[in-house]
Formats: C-alpha cells, sequence, structure tokens
C-alpha cells in the first residue's frame, strides 16, 4: 500500500519505543535530552533527541508521557545502542529504562480512519496532542489539512487486518521535513544537522544536558554546515539508509551527503538526507550505489533560522 487517502491506516513496524519509569524519571531524562520533559504536559508530545557529550546524536524521538511512565518513541533498529547510552548514568538515578517496543502494537491512522474514529471518535486532535484512554494513546502530528495519528496500544488486536505502512509513512514524515535516526546513522549528525531546531526539539534556555556546549555553540557561533534536506524521484526505488549520495561538479560526481530514512508514496521515493546547508532547492544528486537513481531536492516546509 503505496498510497495515502482520508481512511488511510496501517501498522508501523519500523516503530519501537524506550520507556522510563522511577521517581526520577522527569529529573534524569531532563538532564540527558535537548528537549525540556518538564515543560512537557501530559496531553502533549515533543521531538527530541539524546547525544554524547560532543553533541552527536544517539537518538531521535518523539517524547510522551502515559501510564506513569515517560515513553520515547524512534526507529526500532536504533534502540539497542540507544537504550544502553540512557542507561549509562542511570545507575546514579532511581530509574528504570527499558525496550518497551515488544508491548505497543503502533499503528499509524489518518484523521478519518475507521480505527481513528472508533478508538479516539469523541476525543478532538490537534497538532502535537496526545489522547490517552485506558489501552490505547493517539500522538497527533500534521496540518489541519493533513492530520495523522500515531496510535499506540497495548492490546495487539488493533492491528488485526493491517497491512504494513512503514514506507508510506516515513514518506510523510519526509514531506514534513522530520528525518530519523537509526543504527547507520547514529552517533553521526548533531541536532542541527537534521534541523530539530526547526521542530522545536532544542530548548536552548533549559538547564545542562549532554551535548548542550556543542549543540549551543553551534546556534551562537555559526558551526553548523549540513542541514537536513527533502529529495525526491518520480518513481519507486528501495534506496537503504546510510546510503551516499553524490552531487555533480562539472563532469565529476563528489559526496553530496547522505540519507537517513526512505519513503515511497504515490509512486514517488522520497529521501530525508543530510547535505552542506547550502544545497539549493532544484538540486539533482545520485545514489551512489545505484547511480541511474536521480534524485531532486524540494523546498522545506520551514524556515532553517527557526
Amino acid at each position: 500500500m503505496s498510497e495515502f487517502n482520508a481512511q488511510w491506516q496501517a501498522k508501523l513496524t519500523h516503530l519501537g519505543a524506550i520507556k522510563v519509569t522511577g521517581v526520577d524519571t522527569q529529573k534524569y531524562i531532563q538532564g540527558q535530552v535537548t528537549c525540556n520533559v518538564e515543560s512537557l504536559l501530559p496531553e502533549q508530545w515533543t521531538f527530541g533527541a539524546h547525544c554524547d557529550f560532543k553533541g552527536k546524536m544517539w537518538n531521535f524521538f518523539t517524547a510522551f508521557y502515559w501510564h506513569d511512565a515517560m515513553y520515547l518513541l524512534c526507529d526500532r533498529d536504533v534502540i539497542p545502542s540507544a537504550l544502553a547510552e540512557l542507561k549509562k548514568y542511570g545507575v546514579f538515578s532511581k530509574v528504570e529504562i527499558t525496550d518497551a517496543s515488544a508491548e505497543l502494537a503502533i499503528v499509524g491512522a489518518a484523521d478519518l480512519s475507521p480505527i481513528n474514529n472508533q478508538l479516539f471518535a469523541q476525543i478532538a486532535s490537534a497538532d502535537k496532542s496526545v489522547a490517552a484512554k485506558q489501552a490505547h494513546i493517539r500522538l497527533t502530528l500534521g496540518s489541519n489539512d493533513r492530520l495523522r495519528h500515531i496510535i499506540l496500544s497495548t492490546d495487539w488486536s488493533i492491528t488485526d487486518g493491517l497491512t504494513e505502512g512503514s514506507l508510506v509513512w516515513q514518506a510523510l514524515d519526509i514531506q514534513a521535513g522530520i528525518g530519523s535516526i537509526s543504527s547507520a546513522t547514529s552517533n553521526e549528525y548533531v541536532p542541527q544537522m537534521l534541523n530539530l531546531q526547526s521542530l522545536n526539539a532544542i530548548d536552548f534556555k533549559k538547564g545542562c544536558y549532554m551535548g548542550q556546549e556543542v549543540v549551543a555553540r553551534t546556534k551562537y557561533l555559526g558551526k553548523n554546515k549540513r542541514a537536513g534536506y527533502i529529495l525526491s524521484a518520480p518513481a519507486a526505488f528501495d534506496v537503504a539508509v546510510g546510503e551516499l549520495l553524490e552531487v555533480q561538479v562539472g563532469e565529476n560526481w563528489r559526496r553530496g551527503g547522505q540519507v537517513l530514512s526512505c519513503g515511497v508514496l504515490d509512486g514517488h521515493t522520497w529521501l530525508f538526507a543530510v547535505l552542506p546547508n547550502d544545497t539549493q532547492a532544484g538540486t539533482d544528486l545520485r545514489v551512489k550505489s545505484q547511480p541511474d537513481i536521480i534524485v531532486t531536492t524540494q523546498v522545506l516546509p520551514y524556515s532553517l533560522d527557526a
């Protein structure tokens, strides 16, 4: 299923979740991540990142509270390494940090989809809102004309009869300028290289956290020379995460950047890649291992100066 419509719903098997519990949960996570979880309300979610002391991201996630726990929704592939790094200093706090992926069914749903209407028909939706019931929770993202939801549930029966929709969902994320960190790209990029300042995933006024000095220096001293870009091709291709892109210079092709995520929607391939931050919309690049695939940069839906 490579199309998206108002009733679309599908399993999102590319996503998993880290679960944090214990009396020190908020305090501990606040000191580890770029976003401000102390100001995060139960009815809200936020993007965020966990970095090393050099400001390189171990993980990029969506954080929210549910059932007296904090969850970090992220690429399932990166969880083993990201979990190990997040737990590294947890021994000094009263927290338990686990991989909760096996506990949760994760579904993507359009606003008028049957599953959304069935589970949350009486609950109004808004961008970055959270709606929760005992066994289900819904995270809403997107604009009014294209609202979509991530539904997580401890009741696995909600996935009965649903097809896999990860490639479509990733394409929708890419169109919204939302990247991803996987095992192939973990510990490679500072948050601004995925435009996290434009996604309100960095709180520059909060207290200390891992990598804060580098993240702040990147902002205030203009040190960043790379950014996240949307690219597309008018055909469906399989492009691996971590794949290199090349840009033509004269008669030669030189390294241009790296693919962080790939999706397919309506017969088009969509890529999110880190490229030099002076790259212009309309620039053609090719996939290094598949040079016949040409992708073109698109206009971002936000300003990089946010």
